[in-house]
């Protein structure tokens, strides 16, 4: 617990407290940290702290997963593997424009043909629980400009991996911000369920 205070740049006695739910709930820029330690996304700490759910609101809340089976083919598999470049959190600078290349792998028995990577933020919104009825909190930006709104993925056989690449450009304002993308069919039909997605968060500041 030592070591993870310190990698997490936090206090022992704050993460205790989050352990045992004594603190307050982190900020955005707590579960980076806290995630980079952990050497893992920070959507899956969400899970914990915030509601990371589709839209509207009261649809049902959904956590960041690494492996997803097809919604209409369960020998239809894919896994994430890496972030090849741009990892969480990375610091870029205002108005910056950066690539962020997803490698994930074809696990199933199937090619993958036709398949395209579409910008979702709209249908998703990453905020803090509240009281029962009350609307949620927004936690984390999504206006992170994108290049393209889709990306067509590479023909990919059964057992091979594939990178995906996009073109970021950071907003002018200094914050913490996230762009949530999908996998399609090549009839615009999302290949697995809303747990299953691809993201890039940065931290926008001046270095």
């Amino acid at each position: 617990m030592t070591t993870l205070a310190r990698e997490a740049a936090i206090s022992r006695t704050y993460l205790y407290g989050l352990a045992s739910g004594v603190s307050q709930d982190p900020s955005v820029r707590t579960l980076i940290k806290l995630a980079k330690a952990l050497q893992v996304s920070p959507l899956l700490l969400f899970r914990y702290f915030a509601d990371l759910t589709g839209a509207p609101v009261d649809a049902y809340s959904t956590a960041a997963t690494n492996r997803a089976i097809g919604l209409r083919d369960p020998s239809d598999i894919a896994v994430f593997n890496a972030d090849v470049t741009t990892p969480d959190q990375t610091v870029v600078m205002p108005s910056e424009t950066f690539h962020k290349t997803w490698e994930i792998q074809n696990l199933g028995t199937r090619p993958w043909r036709g398949r395209r990577l579409v910008r979702v933020d709209g249908e998703y919104v990453i905020a803090r629980r509240t009281a029962m009825g009350a609307p949620l909190e927004v936690v984390m930006d999504t206006h992170l400009r994108s290049l393209n709104n889709e990306i067509l993925i590479a023909e990919t056989l059964p057992g091979q991996p594939v990178h995906i690449t996009m073109e970021f450009a950071a907003p002018k304002e200094t914050c913490a911000v996230t762009s949530i993308w999908r996998i399609e069919d090549e009839h615009g039909q999302p290949c697995y369920g809303p747990e299953f997605i691809l993201h890039v968060i940065v931290n926008v500041m001046t270095r």
